[in-house]
């Protein structure tokens, strides 16, 4: 009896009020339902990234492989020459001063050679994710 004597005395006014909330009601479900689309869109290409990444990175690594030759025999070389040299007697001495030597060089120079050396061993240090 009450909801008709209120019905009547507010003509359209309650229906139109109840269909107000019930839109507002969807309307935030719509951008919650936006929302979570979003993140899943946005986890989905991360994915794929991550995915793509690796891929690159193991055909770089085949690549490298490849076409490794003479190069990476020279500089394992190099690098082990020191090593022996400091056990030999006589020789340590000119290992040490070597070292003096190449540690007045500019750190630019330095910083070069050993992403050279690093590069053809295939150490990837900027590719590292933490």
């Amino acid at each position: 009896m009450w909801a008709k004597l209120v019905a009547s005395l507010t003509g359209q006014t309650v229906e139109a009020v109840l269909e107000y909330k019930a839109a507002k009601r969807q309307a935030k479900t719509d951008i919650k339902l936006e929302k979570l689309r979003g993140k899943a869109a946005w986890e989905a290409a991360k994915t794929r990234r991550a995915s793509e990444s690796e891929g690159r990175d193991a055909d770089w690594e085949s690549q490298s492989i490849a076409n490794s030759g003479w190069k990476d025999e020279l500089v394992l070389i190099v690098l082990t020459i020191p090593m022996v040299m400091v056990f030999i007697p006589g020789l340590e001495v000119y290992v040490a001063k070597g070292f003096e030597h190449l540690a007045k060089t500019p750190d630019w120079y330095r910083w070069l050679i050993m992403m050279i050396y690093a590069a053809t061993f295939g150490i990837r240090i900027w590719r590292r994710k933490v």
